[in-house]
């Protein structure tokens, strides 16, 4: 059976997969982990062209080198996982290793002792384990935001892992024709589906990719990059929904105001980068101090919100007396440096909207400002629960 038009047809698939990876990574600024994936589908390409070139080529080009090129491919394309995922295993030694050692001993069984049982073996083995290490740092993967993308990359990568351990038992058992441009019916089987699941290994990583992208532009749109906390019009929309879901089940919530006084002599004595250090400070200890339930945004510039869900005002009121002094206790800063916050507290009451329950928040903050700063201060509804 003649492989050249299953080669044709994968390769118009290369060259079409290469034009669409090109085009989003020039329209949607993808990044590096799909320049990682063009470079695998354009040396499988260049592997596939040289294995064509049989029997006009020597053999060099067409068996050595051009299943170097398809190993080349899997390497790069497990660096595109890796790139995705922002994954430390990058198992890049293993892949060097893996090249290396193929290039070997496909040197050896061309010209030493001419094998094909023995190079589609080795082939297979090499690509199976390179396949498998990008399997694992997809199963490894622990953000839930990907995990239904990572799933199926990482079971695409587990199915072609699978095919390769298949192909290694046919070929011990039966013996491939000496020349791959006319296989047996069991080495094309092999051979199209090596193709079907390639490609859809990549595709794979291509809807990884771009579901990693729409996730970053996600958590860039909603918070707040100084302090890593949300922001201001995240907060309202979590705020204006709580609102809403309290007023349903007729429960209480609270909204704290926080403000770091005096900030702007930290950034006018020792300089904006101290007053960050502060801002991503005092977030870190807004967020211990919460619990998961709870909303903690940035909502200005020293200013910061907080939803406590479920608590009235005299359960809001200790949490924030807690939250004033671990600020004013806060250490690590320079030594004449000296943090306090004010803070303002309002109940929802029947009726309160985002506007109305945030302005009374900002008087309760102003009365705490007016009084001297460093200090807890409410402002009350007419009605509260």
């Amino acid at each position: 059976m003649s492989i050249r038009l299953i080669m044709a047809g994968y390769a118009l698939s290369l060259i079409a997969a290469i034009v669409a990876c090109s085009a989003i990574v020039r329209g949607r600024h993808v990044g590096r982990c799909l320049r990682w994936l063009i470079a695998a589908l354009c040396s499988a390409l260049v592997g596939l062209l040289l294995f064509a070139g049989q029997p006009y080529l020597p053999g060099l080009l067409t068996i050595v080198l051009a299943n170097e090129a398809i190993m080349v491919a899997f390497v790069l394309l497990h660096q595109a996982v890796a790139a995705t995922l922002d994954s430390p295993r990058r198992y890049l030694e293993l892949g060097t290793v893996l090249i290396s050692a193929q290039f070997l001993a496909f040197l050896y069984y061309t010209y030493a002792i001419p094998d094909m049982r023995a190079r589609i073996l080795v082939r297979t083995v090499a690509i199976a384990i390179q396949a498998a290490a990008s399997a694992l740092i997809l199963f490894r993967h622990r953000d839930p935001a990907l995990r239904h993308s990572v799933r199926v990359a990482g079971w695409a990568f587990v199915a072609f892992v699978l095919l390769q351990c298949s192909r290694l038992i046919a070929t011990s058992i039966w013996m491939p024709m000496p020349n791959l441009l006319h296989l047996d019916p069991v080495q094309a089987f092999y051979a199209f589906f090596n193709f079907l699941l390639g490609l859809g290994c990549c595709f794979a990583v291509v809807w990884l990719a771009l579901c990693a992208k729409r996730n970053d532009l996600q958590i860039r749109a909603t918070t707040d990059d100084l302090s890593g906390l949300m922001n201001r019009r995240t907060f309202d929309e979590v705020l204006e929904r709580e609102l809403h879901r309290c007023e349903r089940l007729n429960e209480p919530v609270s909204v704290l105001l926080i403000d770091l006084d005096h900030f702007k002599e930290i950034n006018d004595n020792y300089g904006h980068q101290m007053g960050d250090e502060v801002i991503r400070r005092v977030s870190q200890l807004l967020c211990i101090n919460t619990r998961a339930m709870d909303a903690v945004a940035r909502y200005g510039g020293e200013e910061f919100a907080m939803i406590l869900k479920g608590m009235q005002l005299h359960q809001a009121e200790s949490i924030a007396e807690r939250l004033r002094t671990q600020i004013e206790a806060m250490v690590g800063l320079p030594e004449p440096i000296r943090v306090t916050a004010s803070i303002g507290i309002a109940v929802k009451g029947v009726g309160d909207t985002v506007t109305s329950i945030i302005h009374r928040s900002d008087k309760a903050l102003y009365l705490s400002k007016r009084s001297g700063r460093n200090r807890v201060s409410a402002q009350y509804a007419y009605a509260e629960y």
